[in-house]
């Protein structure tokens, strides 16, 4: 795995009637779609307790970040096929570079 020096954190909560809908969504290809990005790394899903999710994104760097948002069309087909199920979600999002790092050799 590359190592990112830009994040993007997508934490999301499902209602029970739309996660299998949601689930299906993210895994049939709008993960792979987004980590396809130019300077998208690669993505990761944590499953929380009871429909909860987060999806980490790592970037090779803001720029890369910026472009990804500023990509209109992108941003508009992404809002079409969450719509149908956006309702039964809560997302919340966050963004930035790396602020500390340890890993168990040090």
């Amino acid at each position: 795995m590359k190592d990112a020096k830009y994040f993007l954190a997508v934490r999301f909560s499902i209602e029970p009637q739309a996660e299998a809908q949601v689930l299906r969504w993210l895994d049939g290809g709008h993960a792979a779609e987004v980590a396809r990005q130019p300077g998208f790394l690669w993505c990761r899903r944590i499953k929380g307790g009871e429909g909860s999710y987060m999806m980490i994104y790592g970037i090779e760097s803001k720029a890369a970040f910026e472009a990804y948002e500023s990509n209109a069309p992108l941003k508009k087909k992404f809002a079409a096929e969450r719509a149908p199920f956006e309702k039964h979600m809560k997302i919340d999002r966050f963004h930035g570079e790396v602020a500390f790092a340890a890993s168990s050799s040090q």
